[in-house]
């Protein structure tokens, strides 16, 4: 690992590897892990609302095609 890296952003100020002892470093790695896996967890929450809200519209399309008849059938 480069030296010169900046490992982690933290409080407004880069760290580099030099500047951190070996539980700082791996401190950071995981913190910096944790971040991306948060960003990807996001990004599916946001993909799952958009197809739900996409699936429901769906829902009440088919329903409005339904004839009062096949309503009262499904009902029953």
């Amino acid at each position: 690992m480069s030296e010169d890296k900046v490992i982690i952003n933290f409080n407004g100020r880069e760290y580099k590897a030099e500047d951190l002892n070996d539980e700082q470093m791996q401190l950071a790695l995981k913190l910096n892990t944790a971040g991306k896996q948060l960003l990807r967890l996001q990004d599916s929450a946001d993909t799952y609302a958009i197809i739900n809200e996409h699936k429901n519209i769906l829902i009440e399309a088919f329903d409005k095609t339904l004839t009062k008849e096949e309503e009262v059938i499904e009902e029953e």
